[in-house]
């Protein structure tokens, strides 16, 4: 998604989504969109920013999920040759194997072309999508196999209540992010668990490239993601946006990029482990337990 994807839109000033109006220290300007820090909850934010509205028909407009480049896709190919994105995928199966049994089921809000869904099923939990995208929505039904509703969350009524949810590369697109964990807790069943994956701004890489911005050798925020970022977490951030939308959290930690792309070997095997276990990295993941 370019940058210029909001010129011209109908912008928006906003607050923090957790802390409403209360103090914010400006990071930095990027054209004319202001990157603040909550004072109370250290989350970031853009602001101005687009409506919802058109928030939505960006990710409609999303050019990688060509339906033609997934009529020959296999699973068991995709598997044997670990093609992208499978060791992310494969470490969002190894997380949830930790909290939650086979047989389990499990929702995936956001789920683009269903192939954590199609992975969770093939590794016997029983897990359906949600997605805003009507391509995403086809190829993960119709080629992918992931049964997948084309939906907003809100507008998402369904009999179940599941044991689990995901919400992956998800959080930091959300126009209220507070609205939409309250109705994936409603989703759930009591003490139903809540697995989340968002940028980072304490990893390493992310503070390092905020340090060269406030000396100047940095012009642009690309590394925010704007406009399709709006936020960016840390693990206090995190607590008190799911304690106040009904959640506790229980878990924390951050994947490094040779983790999730397969690049692991003896000599930084320890490093990985070190990063992973302090939230080093510039995505963090949480889980947490609806109360």
């Amino acid at each position: 998604m370019q940058v210029n994807n909001f010129i011209n839109k109908d912008l928006k000033h906003v607050f923090c989504p957790t802390c409403g109006e209360k103090a914010r220290t400006k990071i930095h300007s990027y054209l004319h969109i202001g990157f603040y820090q909550c004072n109370e909850c250290d989350i970031e934010y853009a602001s101005p920013r687009m409506s919802e509205d058109d928030l939505i028909n960006l990710y409609q407009g999303d050019d990688y999920r060509d339906y033609e480049s997934y009529k020959d896709w296999n699973y068991q190919e995709w598997k044997q040759k670990r093609e992208k994105p499978f060791f992310l995928i494969n470490e969002t199966l190894n997380l949830i194997s930790k909290f939650l049994n086979k047989g389990d089921s499990i929702l995936d809000v956001g789920s683009d072309i269903g192939l954590t869904i199609r992975h969770l099923n093939e590794n016997g939990y029983k897990s359906i999508g949600i997605e805003v995208s009507e391509v995403a929505s086809k190829i993960a039904n119709n080629l992918i196999k992931a049964p997948t509703f084309n939906s907003e969350i809100h507008n998402f009524h369904n009999q179940s209540d599941y044991d689990g949810l995901l919400l992956r590369a998800v959080l930091e697109h959300l126009h209220d992010p507070v609205k939409v964990l309250t109705n994936c807790a409603s989703k759930l069943k009591s003490g139903g668990l809540i697995f989340i994956d968002v940028p980072h701004h304490k990893g390493l890489s992310w503070r390092y490239k905020k340090f060269l911005h406030k000396i100047g050798v940095k012009k642009n925020y690309k590394h925010f993601g704007f406009p399709a970022h709006l936020y960016a977490f840390d693990k206090k951030s995190l607590t008190l946006m799911l304690r106040k939308s009904g959640f506790e959290t229980i878990f924390f930690e951050s994947w490094p990029k040779a983790l999730t792309t397969g690049r692991i070997n003896p000599l930084n095997k320890i490093f990985i482990k070190i990063l992973r276990k302090y939230c080093l990295t510039d995505y963090i993941n949480v889980v947490a337990r609806k109360v």
